[in-house]
């Protein structure tokens, strides 16, 4: 025997009321597609470090307001910047200098990514850009005023060196 259940107008209300809740829940548990950082999609819901977020901050509050967010890449688990921070004006590098961390601080990135950055460093070289350096260590590239600033011949280095390219972009910082 089958039992018809009928259903009234305040059941369905609060039904539709519960769904469109459950709706609303969900977009915000995964963030809408977007990143604490508010880049779709970036770092699969996560956010960036206390100190990547802040070096983010200090260069849009220092003469760089559209400088981009961090992207994730799950491949070495680390944030890295879209843009190079050294191709901001030189006033806001000097006063958000203080919040990168010491070039020996960082740990060495693992064997395989760092022989991938010295075959992206090797390609760029030979693509247009012939003083780039080998990556440090930890896998930033410790940059000249001038590479900061993105040489002639970047734009053909960096296509023709896509597949060397990570997933997160380049780290970089000022050379010593």
């Amino acid at each position: 025997m089958r039992i018809k259940r009928v259903l009234t107008a305040p059941t369905l209300l609060a039904c539709g009321a519960m769904l469109a809740a459950s709706a609303v829940l969900a977009a915000c548990s995964s963030g809408g597609g977007q990143s604490a950082a508010g880049s779709p999609g970036a770092g699969q819901g996560r956010s960036p470090d206390a100190q990547t977020a802040a070096i983010v901050a200090c260069y849009r509050a220092h003469g760089d307001p559209t400088f981009p967010d961090p992207v994730y890449d799950p491949s070495d688990g680390r944030w890295h910047f879209a843009d190079s921070p050294g191709s901001a004006p030189l006033s806001t590098r000097q006063a958000c200098q203080h919040l990168f961390p010491a070039a020996n601080a960082s740990p060495p990135v693992p064997q395989a990514q760092f022989q991938q950055l010295v075959r992206l460093a090797q390609c760029i070289r030979q693509h247009g850009v012939p003083n780039w350096p080998d990556p440090d260590p930890d896998g930033s590239f410790g940059l000249t005023p001038a590479l900061m600033q993105k040489p002639p011949g970047w734009p053909a280095a960096s296509r023709a060196c896509q597949r060397y390219w990570p997933s997160g972009g380049i780290d970089a910082h000022a050379a010593s």
